[in-house]
């Protein structure tokens, strides 16, 4: 028993010298059984005083865990036990000595309490914030009987928080007191969904500073283009010479020092990730590392995409062969290497069939397109590629940029993304890196939640998901539902006109604003009002509910003063009214400002995204909010 008739009936007790992830996962659990029962939990060490009477749960790595048989620092990382023995309870794992919101900070007792919570109390955390914590009301609480080890899905669960998305026109955006405020309360909601890793894994585009430090001296390691070694001109982006046996070698020798310079953590990973371009190189090696190009290659890229605008040359084969040079001469030092590099661009189709990888290749599958919604037709095309990626018997993890999309319109694709990421689950999907939460929490809440949910429940439907998502509506979730489902159809049926907008699909996430009023024009908006205002009113007693859907409302009002100014502002349009585009983003601005601290969205993602868009006069952005 944790609480009886709103009375504590445990306590939560502590080592006597707890990690700080254990005393972050007392005070997590004493907030959310406070706000399910109105009884706060004390807080004791072992060695100190406790209240009598109360039932005892153990978090951490204490004395009485390990008398009770749990061999806590014999558990790997991430990996927590979750058991009851008479009226005690025990949450513990191997912890690290770090941030508890870190995601790099080994927290399997954090994990653990984050287990009981949504298990025995029902909590459900839909957008940060406390509005956006849901937690259902009850006098007593009673755990039942658990004798678990329990194991995360994925070694690695990652969802960039986006907040380095920001943009040079503080008016647009957060001010700043707001933006530091707005971090915290995402990176308390992420931790919460359980985002973590149990290896210490780091890569990224590998070679970004190779040619300011190596290519005066070593131009034969960079891609051979327009009969030019390196970057076509000073400060352009630019890949490599994946072919070349001295590249492998140096590689491998950094790697190698950075082994010996500490060998304690000596890195087992090889980071090898290409840099964010399409394969350029023209080198005869290179060229003679290649397939044949596959008939359907082109398909699902737009006619002026990068793809469609560099050669159409097909390069896949060349990095798998790259891959396998440098993994054996890697595993000369150490046999267990494991390779990580991404697939993109023109080396994301996967490889001709008589490549053949291994499972010491972690490879980040990082569409350059593919955007939901989807045709059936493109959707079947990026499955094929995924499978066909396994059939290569290399480790995959999803890198997608799917979560950039959408602007700050009421862009649903919830259940499309779900039927995704199980499907890879089912070929293998060992590790997730999404890239970025753009943070529209009000327009878009049932995509984030299905993302971040699909981490801890891989094995539900899109619809048990969102069912929870709904409950927190109370008596308007039917409508509720109705507004998220209208607006899931209306994307799908914009698909044509998407295509034709974003002539390079390889980068709409980029300057969405631009073509926004034309995807969600004003009157789109009519049928979604009209969902909200019954929601509104179903739940008029009730105000926690009412208060969240006055949230959703928020965040479709802000969707259409959005559509407003890009109709008058957006850079593909002619020239406006001054005096009306002047109102419009005065009244946007102003809408920001009066709303910034509810977390409706990230409105400095949105400003971002804004500056790239649209004509913006100096005159209004300057001031500092």
């Amino acid at each position: 028993m944790i609480a009886t008739d709103g009375q504590p009936a445990a306590v939560i007790v502590l080592a006597d010298q707890p990690t700080a992830v254990a005393r972050y996962a007392a005070e997590e659990l004493v907030y959310h059984v406070e706000k399910a029962t109105g009884a706060k939990l004390a807080i004791v060490s072992e060695a100190g005083p406790r209240p009598a009477g109360l039932a005892p749960i153990y978090l951490g790595d204490t004395r009485a865990a390990r008398s009770a048989g749990l061999e806590v620092k014999k558990l790997a990382p991430e990996i927590f036990v979750y058991r009851t023995v008479e009226n005690a309870l025990f949450i513990a794992g191997n912890d690290a000595v770090g941030d508890p919101l870190e995601p790099a900070t080994f927290a399997g007792t954090l994990l653990g309490v984050y287990e009981l919570l949504e298990r025995e109390l029902g909590v459900r955390w839909l957008w940060p914030g406390e509005l956006g914590t849901f937690v259902p009301k009850r006098r007593t609480l009673a755990i039942s009987a658990h004798n678990e080890t329990i194991v995360p899905h994925f070694f690695q669960r990652n969802v960039r928080g986006g907040l380095t998305f920001t943009g040079k026109t503080a008016a647009l955006g957060f001010s700043p007191a707001a933006a530091a405020d707005y971090a915290q309360a995402q990176t308390v909601f992420i931790r919460r969904h359980r985002m973590g890793r149990s290896e210490r894994l780091f890569y990224r585009h590998a070679f970004t500073d190779w040619w300011e430090k190596y290519g005066q001296d070593h131009p034969e390691w960079f891609q051979l283009y327009k009969g030019k070694r390196g970057p076509p001109k000073p400060g352009d982006h630019y890949s490599m010479c994946v072919s070349n046996p001295e590249f492998h070698r140096e590689i491998v020798a950094q790697w190698q020092r950075r082994r010996e310079s500490d060998p304690q953590n000596a890195p087992r990973y090889l980071n090898i990730a290409e840099n964010g371009i399409v394969g350029f190189c023209e080198c005869e090696p290179c060229r003679a590392w290649d397939g044949p190009t596959p008939p359907d290659y082109l398909d699902f890229y737009a006619p002026k995409s990068k793809m469609a605008l560099t050669g159409k040359r097909f390069v896949t084969d060349r990095y798998a062969r790259f891959w396998l040079a440098v993994q054996r001469l890697a595993e000369e030092i150490d046999p267990q290497v494991v390779i990580v590099a991404y697939n993109y661009f023109n080396y994301f189709y996967y490889p001709s069939p008589e490549i053949k990888l291994n499972d010491r290749i972690l490879i980040g599958a990082y569409p350059s397109s593919g955007w939901y919604p989807r045709s059936p037709e493109e959707n079947a095309w990026f499955r094929k590629q995924w499978a066909g990626w396994q059939a290569t018997g290399a480790q995959l993890f999803s890198r997608g940029n799917y979560c950039l999309d959408g602007y700050t319109m009421p862009h649903g694709y919830a259940h499309q993304f779900t039927d995704e990421f199980k499907d890879q689950v089912k070929r293998g999907m060992v590790a997730t890196d999404y890239d970025a939460l753009t943070g529209q929490w009000a327009a878009q809440g049932p995509n984030i939640y299905l993302l971040m949910r699909l981490h801890t429940r891989p094995d539900a439907t899109a619809d048990e998901l969102l069912a929870e998502y709904y409950a927190a509506f109370g008596a308007a979730a039917p409508q509720v539902k109705a507004y998220f489902d209208y607006w899931e159809r209306y994307a799908v049926a914009q698909i044509p006109l998407m295509q034709e907008l974003f002539a390079d699909n390889t980068t709409r996430w980029r300057t969405p604003a631009k073509v926004s009023h034309h995807i969600y024009p004003e009157a789109a908006f009519v049928a979604a009002e009209k969902f909200l205002a019954e929601a509104a009113a179903a739940v008029a007693g009730d105000s926690e509910a009412r208060a969240r859907v006055q949230f959703i409302q928020n965040g479709l009002t802000h969707a259409k003063l959005c559509v407003r100014a890009a109709s008058l502002l957006s850079l593909s349009e002619l020239a406006a009214d001054p005096a009306r585009s002047a109102e419009a983003l005065r009244e946007l601005i102003a809408f920001r400002r009066a709303h910034e601290r509810e977390w409706i969205a990230n409105f400095n993602h949105s400003a971002w995204t804004e500056e790239a868009s649209w004509r913006l006069p100096a005159e209004q952005l300057s001031t500092t909010p």
